[in-house]
């Protein structure tokens, strides 16, 4: 064989497989390969991964800030009932239980999930056009499982996991926004899921802990 580093990448690859025993290994070939991918792609979305209470929202906003002329948060589509008081409601396109059901007949999102409380959100095709067509980079916030459906489309991005800086720090900031101890618990045995899933993905090329949020965002 005139390319011995073939067969390497090869055989790791193979004993991944064989390591993780993934339910679909065509998937999980698509993520593990997915860093060797050079091709360059202009205004490649930065897809910024992890649970509640991590800090997306708030690493989005500064960043924003600070880079507002090359990137743009997408807006989500969601079924839930706006707030009385709600900050950062220009991120959110609110409809019905049946718009958004129509909106998926229709294939009109690149990704959707239902998440807590039985609230759909989903991210449309022609949010990440306009702000494409606008000469700017989408930033997407979503969970783990929402990038592992923009993986499935072969959404090419830039796919970055959020840690906490400590499981304490965590419960205390969802605790901090949250006073009802069954939505606590929900949120906590979700976090943690979605920490162990991104554990074992090969998927995210980025993992960035924020504990400093001046540091995180350079």
């Amino acid at each position: 064989m005139q390319h011995p580093e073939i067969r390497e990448v090869l055989n790791d690859f193979i004993s991944s497989v064989l390591l993780h025993k993934p339910n679909d290994v065509f998937v999980y070939a698509k993520e593990y390969f997915h860093p060797f991918n050079p091709t360059p792609l202009q205004y490649k979305p930065l897809i910024l991964v992890g649970p509640s209470g991590v800090g997306k929202h708030t690493l989005v906003s500064e960043a924003i800030k600070k880079y507002g002329s090359l990137f743009e948060r997408k807006k989500s589509v969601t079924t839930r009932e706006q707030r009385t008081i709600e900050k950062g409601v220009e991120n959110f396109t609110f409809v019905s239980q049946d718009e958004f059901k129509k909106m998926v007949d229709n294939n009109e999102f690149i990704e959707w999930q239902e998440k807590l409380g039985n609230n759909l959100y989903g991210t449309s095709y022609a949010e990440l056009k306009r702000i494409k067509d606008a000469g700017k980079i989408p930033i997407i916030e979503v969970d783990v499982q929402g990038a592992i459906a923009l993986n499935d489309k072969a959404v090419e991005g830039n796919y970055c996991f959020i840690y906490p800086p400590s499981f304490e720090e965590l419960r205390k900031r969802i605790g901090n926004r949250i006073e009802d101890e069954a939505a606590f618990k929900i949120r906590i045995a979700d976090a943690i899921k979605q920490i162990e899933l991104a554990n074992n993905s090969v998927l995210f090329t980025n993992r960035l802990v924020n504990e400093k949020l001046d540091q995180a965002i350079d």
